[in-house]
């Protein structure tokens, strides 16, 4: 009985670690979604020989003819990257790479556009 609480106890503490709008990449080609904001992310890591991780993120709309976008980076520890995409452009992504894990996060930001 006691092992049982003491795994749930530590499965209730890593998924309360990451919160909804964030995904953890921490193995090598596994794959991630997040769905927050007008986009749909997948990604995943690639452990490179030099000790690098390169991280490919594919965006798509969620409507039927939405095309991917692709985006492809190189993420050295202690690397951080914050950007949104051209079709969303009130989500700020950022992936950051800590050690052998990689964090993805969605933020919704306040955006307004300047009147003429």
């Amino acid at each position: 009985m006691k092992n049982l609480l003491a795994v749930t106890a530590a499965a209730l503490a890593l998924a309360s670690s990451v919160s909804a709008g964030e995904l953890v990449l921490d193995a090598p080609l596994q794959a991630r979604s997040l769905h927050e904001g007008a986009l749909d992310l997948v990604a995943y890591r690639n452990d490179l020989a030099d000790g690098g991780m390169e991280v490919t993120a594919a965006f798509r709309a969620r409507t039927p003819s939405g095309e991917p976008q692709v985006v492809k980076m190189l993420l050295q520890d202690q690397d951080r990257v914050q950007f949104s995409m051209p079709s969303d452009l009130r989500t700020i992504y950022t992936f950051a790479r800590v050690g052998d894990r990689v964090t993805v996060g969605a933020e919704p930001v306040a955006f307004s556009l300047a009147s003429q």
